[in-house]
């Protein structure tokens, strides 16, 4: 094999390999972002610790225990601290968040959530 032709595969493999990491989206990369149409809750204050992602409509769901939480919808979203084995929406009802918001300490752990249509 040439010079040339060895320059040039090695020049195609490295371009091939960098455009594959320009091609992730940031939001993708970075752990402290929430993806756009999506509620996310961490573990830990300040958008720390392990995050879980959720895709919502209007409704009521249990939440993974989250001491942040962000919306990144286009919904209402209500967070509470559920009372075990009583249902969607009782227990402690801690803050609500508007659309495209969020909150680093909402005061207690977040272990459901209640979405609104605007």
């Amino acid at each position: 094999m040439s010079v040339l032709r060895k320059s040039l595969t090695t020049a195609a493999v490295a371009g091939v390999l960098l455009g594959g990491a320009f091609a992730t989206p940031a939001s993708a990369a970075d752990a402290n972002t929430c993806p756009q149409g999506k509620v996310c809750g961490w573990s830990g204050k300040n958008r720390t610790g392990t995050r879980t992602v959720l895709s919502v409509t209007p409704g009521c769901y249990p939440f993974t225990t989250a001491r942040s939480v962000s919306n990144q919808t286009s919904y209402r979203v209500v967070l509470w601290h559920i009372t075990p084995g009583t249902g969607c929406a009782v227990g402690t009802r801690l803050l609500t968040l508007k659309p495209h918001s969020y909150s680093d300490n909402p005061g207690s752990t977040v272990t459901g959530i209640e979405v609104y249509a605007q």
